[in-house]
């Protein structure tokens, strides 16, 4: 029984486990007991004889479970009831609990909001107190303890206390601010600022006002509101918001010329001119020059004092007369739209401006300048258009100048026979170069290079044009200077495509270019070259034109000298070269009669041609023209005649002796350009034997279709001192010997 009792149990901590609340569920196990105990009494018969004792025995066991069941659904029903008083209790205990600890919270944050007020009260009554009794420092002291307050409550939920301080801090900030304010502009005075007519800054100040003006000036930096607190003001455009708030002391400093300035250039005043910018520029540049020392000698260690080593009272400064500038610009700029020489003036005034402060006074390019006044969509727009505008004018002055094809003469440019025209179209080009280079955004220096691009094709195709009125003799005309001219243009600009400007611009231009075509291929700056790796430029396009210009121009002008030359050379050509006397036994041999006219216009025109192109130019046509020449001897003299010893000897004379001292003059080797024809003379005097050995020795090398069957015959021919005939054309010139004719 008791093993039966202990298999209940368990069943009963299995089905109940140690909640409590889980006791509930006796009843349902009791009634589902009860069930079971009622079912087996009905399967079980009263006449089975054959076990009646276990029956027995079960029956017992469910009895007393049952009541044991019973027993412990009443205990539970205690407990439960214990439980849940319990329970009442402590949630009792709890809400009082969070009740006392909120207004224990309240009245800590209370205690805490009464002490900032007291604190703030405690401030604001020593300011007052030392205000009173004339003690700056002391209330500068208290001042930045409202400050200091201020910061040590950021984030705080009290908003109303937070409102409270601030309200005081700028109470205090205007009393104080316009307490100094007055001193500080009566210490001005004395220091005798600022220079105005000639009167020499510092030269007369009083140690004591000097000191004065320190101390203020401290007062003021120490009584600067804190970023949060400060109230921006309006501005007319969204430009002005880069020139951020001055320190007061730069404020003040500022202000006497901040009122001359409006003054002189606002209103109907007569120093406010709109066709003489130069005027505020050139006022604003003077003060700059009479103030910067005394601003750097004397304001700047004060900022260092009070731990503003980060501000430059200099730069200060130039920032704040910028900005009146800028705001003068704003004002103007939109009505000189309309008058383009007014426009393009002020435009022109305003980047002399802006450079001489970069320049001059080492202005900041990270500070706000008044080059983005120009950039506004607007006026912008108008710019580029002034631009290409007086560009294109300008273009048509130089190109119908009558001195426009004239060469300089300059030493320096001499070499180069630089035009009028071309130099000064490059010195557009550089003017316009100058004037964008200082723009801070990459698009819109894009937008001048592409005005300069559209500049370049344009002047290129005007040169096309008048190239094509020239008369039919192009040594005569203009195209010398127009080819000296493309020549020159290009050269400069295979320079400029290297300088860092360039490059740097043909970067963006390729960013811009990717990623505006291939906006779906995710290319990021990454996926571009380093600016180190480029090897293109931005004047690869227009410097393909050019240099097929070059080469065109080159080619005709040596075109018509051999035009020439071919046509003194008839005569020189249907020679009786197979029957001509010896050279050896004339006492003084001299040049073929016949080839007298033709190396003469060789001359004359080579002559001409160093006269009128550039060095790099006419070294060029000269090799150009010994290459030509050279197939042309060799094709219609050469290959066209026979010879006998005397003929042969005197072809040699006349190219060894004439036709290359005619190019002697340009190079040390002459002969080095007319290689055919020196190993076609070599051959037609070589002793009758070795002629005979080597003509046969070559045909052996050769196969049925005329090929060469190893390098035999390219050795042999090696050995005589001949490199660039082919085997073949080496028969084919022995062949014209008429010595070897009937052999």
């Amino acid at each position: 029984m008791d093993e039966l009792k202990k298999r209940v149990y368990q069943k009963l901590n299995e089905e109940f486990g140690d909640d409590v609340k889980n006791i509930s569920k006796c009843h349902e196990l009791s009634k589902k007991l009860q069930e079971e105990k009622t079912s087996i009494e009905k399967s079980l018969s009263l006449a089975s004889s054959e076990v009646p004792s276990k029956v027995s025995a079960a029956i017992r066991g469910v009895e007393e479970a049952s009541r044991d069941i019973n027993s412990l659904t009443s205990r539970f029903d205690a407990l439960s009831c214990n439980v849940r008083s319990q329970l009442e209790k402590v949630e009792g205990v709890n809400n009082k609990m969070q009740e006392y600890i909120e207004k224990i919270e309240y009245l800590e944050r209370t205690e805490a909001y009464l002490r900032c007020v007291k604190t703030i009260e405690d401030l604001s009554c020593g300011l007052e107190s030392s205000l009173s009794e004339k003690d700056d420092q002391k209330s500068v002291q208290l001042y930045v303890s409202l400050c200091d307050l201020n910061k040590k409550l950021e984030g705080s939920l009290c908003q109303h206390l937070i409102s409270f301080l601030h309200d005081t801090i700028h109470f205090w900030h205007n009393l104080l601010k316009q307490k100094f304010s007055v001193e500080f502009e009566e210490v001005l005075k004395a220091i005798k600022w600022p220079v105005i007519s000639g009167n020499s800054v510092l030269t007369t100040p009083t140690p004591e006002s000097l000191q004065k003006f320190d101390l203020l000036t401290e007062h003021l930096l120490h009584i600067q509101l804190p970023e949060d607190l400060v109230v921006h003001p309006v501005v007319t455009s969204t430009l002005l918001v880069d020139f951020a708030p001055l320190t007061l002391p730069m404020v003040l400093l500022l202000r006497p010329l901040r009122k001359r300035f409006l003054f002189h250039f606002h209103g109907n005043k007569q120093t406010n001119r709109p066709d003489k910018p130069e005027w505020f520029f050139t006022q604003v540049l003077t003060w700059i020059r009479d103030h910067e020392k005394f601003v750097g000698q004397r304001v700047q260690p004060v900022f260092n004092r009070v731990g503003m080593q980060h501000v430059s009272a200099k730069i200060e400064m130039m920032r704040g007369l910028v900005q009146l500038v800028a705001e003068k610009l704003h004002e103007d700029l939109p009505h000189l739209q309309y008058d383009d020489a007014l426009f393009s003036h002020t435009v022109d005034e305003t980047l002399g401006f802006d450079r001489e402060l970069r320049e001059s006074f080492s202005y900041p390019s990270s500070q706000p300048n008044v080059i983005s006044i120009l950039t506004q969509a607007q006026v912008f727009i108008k710019w580029i258009n002034m631009e290409k505008k007086y560009a294109t004018e300008k273009m048509d002055a130089m190109l119908s100048s009558e001195t426009a094809w004239l060469p300089l003469g300059t030493p320096e440019l001499d070499e180069l026979r630089v035009t009028e025209c071309g130099e000064s179209f490059l010195s557009l080009l550089l003017t316009i170069t100058e004037r964008y280079s200082s723009l801070p955004q990459p698009g819109h220096r894009l937008q001048f290079l592409d005005l300069q691009l559209e500049l370049l094709d344009d002047f290129r195709v005007r040169m096309l044009q008048l190239l094509h009125e020239e008369f039919p003799d192009p040594l005569n005309s203009r195209l010398p200077a127009i080819l000296n001219t493309i020549s020159y243009l290009a050269s400069v600009l295979q320079e400029w495509g290297g300088l860092t400007h360039f490059l740097q611009l043909y970067y963006y231009k390729l960013q811009n270019d990717r990623t505006g075509s291939h906006t779906e291929d995710n290319i990021t700056v990454s996926s571009l070259p380093q600016l180190d790796d480029i090897q293109e430029t931005v004047f690869d396009d227009i410097l393909a034109l050019l240099l097929h210009t070059k080469t065109e121009l080159v080619a005709q002008l040596c075109e018509a000298v051999m035009l020439e030359v071919k046509a003194r050379s008839r005569e020189y050509r249907k020679d009786k070269w197979f029957a001509m006397t010896s050279p050896k036994e004339l006492v003084n041999p001299s040049v073929t009669p016949s080839a007298c006219s033709m190396f003469q216009v060789l001359a004359e025109k080579l002559h001409q041609l160093q006269e009128l192109l550039s060095v790099p130019l006419f070294l060029l046509a000269w090799q150009t023209l010994a290459k030509d020449l050279c197939q042309f001897i060799y094709e219609e003299v050469i290959l066209q005649n026979n010879f006998n010893e005397g003929g042969s000897m005197q072809l040699q004379y006349d190219m060894t002796r004439n036709l290359f001292p005619l190019f002697g003059q340009y190079t040390q080797k002459p002969d080095a350009y007319f290689a055919q024809v020196k190993e076609a003379c070599l051959l037609l005097n070589l002793p009758k034997g070795s002629a005979l050995l080597l003509r046969e020795t070559l045909k052996l090398s050769l196969d049925e279709e005329g090929a060469e069957e190893g390098p035999q015959g390219s050795e042999v021919l090696a050995d005589v001192g001949v490199h660039n005939l082919a085997p073949d054309q080496v028969i084919d010139i022995l062949n014209l010997r008429t010595d070897l004719i009937i052999v």
